[in-house]
This record gives structure tokens, C-alpha cells and sequence, in this order.
């Protein structure tokens, strides 16, 4: 979507010369509020690049983490960088405030920041979209409501001075929000974030499915991309089936998986024999037992 990254641009330009001319806090706060949303695309679109990289011997389960990396660094950034200052220097005006006098030029910028935004969203309106560019035109959506809001609090600005200041630390608030949920989501994928039970019974109904298979039992599985999952999992057979049944068994239970549930892309299957006694496994110690 070139178009919103042009449109983003404008804005942003647009804001940054009204701030420099008329001095309106409130106006930089939405420009550094566009200008979030321009790095969060960039990084995300780089990273999903890096992302699609096929595995190598140093990364063995792929390269799809790489986006979630991206975010967290672009969210850490907003709430040290851009989130604190302008929250630090909204509270100082709030206290020393300036005297600000005709905004109608200021308003008319701030007007005029929004039209490529309302025209990207128009536009994307009348197409069908994939999945991030439907995620894109709610966050346009989202910056012409704080725009128009900023708008309001520049009408205001000549009654109320200190209200300039108050926008810039709600933005703030704002970008911070933005920026911890952006750590909270990538960071406990990057810990190693598990799929919901529903997964987990899908994997055990379709592995059951086969009738050598005498018990499901120790599924572990992790996000290794948005949609990708790494699997472990112990299936229990007849203690006399042979090695190469085993393994035959083992790539019919995967094929199955592949097609029953897409978001395997690797997976472990142990071999148990039934009747034998279990070895402490992965799960055990997750588990605590």
C-alpha cells in the first residue's frame, strides 16, 4: 500500500511545517503520532521481508519470528523515545504555557493533514483487502478521529491555553498505549507463546484418528511465525510394531496434521510402546511432574 505510506507522509509534513510556524504542541504530537505509524509499517514491512526467509543451517525452524522482533524494537522505541518526550514537554507547557492567539490558520493545516488520509480510506473502501491492509485502514481510521480531536482542542486553545498541552500528553498517552501493546503481543511470542486448547484437542483428534495410535499424550507446540507452529507430541503404539511401522506411522500422522490443522509446519513425533514405562519428558518438567 504505497499510497498510505504517500498519504502518511503528506500528513506528517503538513504537521511539522504548522508546528514551526505556529508553535502548537498538539500539532507535533500528531505528527509524531503519524510518524509512528509510518515506522511501525516500514519496520513491519522489512521484517516480514526477512521473515520469508527460507531456514539455513543457523536457523534450522525458519525466519518467521523476524516480524515479531521488528515490533518489539518499534514499540520499546515509542514509549523511551517519542512517548516520553512529548508527554515530559506537555506537562512543562501545562505549567508555562503560552499565549496563543488566532488558531484558524493552525486549524486549517490540521484540516488539511487529514484529506490524504480520508482519501486512502475512501479509496481502500471500494477494494477488497487482505488481512494487514484491512489493519491499516482501521489505524487511518484511527488518526483521522484523533486528528479531528486535535482539531477541537485547537478551537479551544485561545479560551483555554492549557488545553494545547493537554492533547499533547493525551497523544502521548496515546503512543505509549500503542507501544506496550506492540511488546506485550510480540514479546510473549517470542518467549515461546502456545496455540489455545482448541489446538491442542485438534491435534489430539486428528492423531487418534488412526487406529495404531493407542494414546495421544505430551503435546508441546510454539509459534515459530504468526501462523507457523512447532510441534512435539508422543503417540502410543503396540510394543511389536517395527521401527520402519513406526516411521511410516509417524509420516501418515504428520501428512494428516498438514492438511487437518495448516498451522503445523514442523513437527516431533516420539514412538511410544505400549506398556513400557514413560521417560520423564519435556512435558513432564514443564509440567512439574
Amino acid at each position: 500500500m504505497i499510497y498510505a505510506y504517500l498519504a502518511y507522509a503528506i500528513s506528517l509534513t503538513i504537521r511539522f511545517i504548522g508546528y514551526f510556524m505556529y508553535g502548537y504542541l498538539v500539532l507535533i504530537a500528531e505528527a509524531l503520532h503519524s510518524l509512528t505509524d509510518i515506522l511501525v509499517l516500514a519496520i513491519l514491512k522489512i521484517s516480514s521481508k526477512v521473515s520469508e526467509k527460507p531456514a539455513d543451517m543457523h536457523h534450522p525452524l525458519g525466519h518467521g519470528l523476524a516480524g515479531n522482533v521488528g515490533a518489539l524494537i518499534a514499540g520499546v522505541a515509542f514509549i523511551s523515545i517519542l512517548s516520553y518526550e512529548l508527554f515530559k514537554e506537555g506537562v512543562s507547557r501545562l505549567y508555562h504555557h503560552e499565549v496563543y492567539h488566532d488558531p484558524t490558520n493552525a486549524i486549517l493545516l490540521m484540516l488539511l493533514s487529514l484529506v490524504p488520509l480520508f482519501v486512502v480510506v475512501v479509496y481502500t473502501g471500494r477494494k477488497k483487502l487482505r488481512p494487514e491492509e484491512v489493519a491499516l485502514r482501521y489505524e487511518l481510521r484511527n488518526d483521522m478521529l484523533s486528528g479531528l480531536a486535535a482539531v477541537a482542542a485547537l478551537s479551544f486553545s485561545g479560551v483555554l491555553p492549557q488545553i494545547d498541552a493537554l492533547a499533547a500528553i493525551v497523544v502521548a498517552v496515546i503512543i505509549a498505549y500503542s507501544g506496550l501493546r506492540l511488546i506485550n503481543e510480540n514479546a510473549k511470542v517470542l518467549l515461546g507463546y502456545s496455540p489455545d486448547e482448541e489446538f491442542y484437542r485438534r491435534v489430539a483428534s486428528v492423531a487418534s484418528e488412526f487406529e495404531e495410535v493407542k494414546d495421544v499424550h505430551d503435546i508441546i507446540a510454539t509459534y515459530m511465525a504468526p501462523d507457523k507452529v512447532h510441534l512435539d507430541m508422543h503417540v502410543t503404539v503396540d510394543g511389536s510394531m517395527s521401527v520402519r511401522e513406526a516411521d511410516d506411522l509417524t509420516e501418515r500422522i504428520f501428512d494428516r496434521l498438514s492438511s487437518e490443522v495448516p498451522e503445523v509446519e514442523y513437527a516431533t513425533i516420539h514412538v511410544c510402546a505400549e506398556g513400557k514405562k514413560r521417560l520423564r519428558t519435556t512435558y513432564d518438567k514443564i509440567v512439574g511432574k
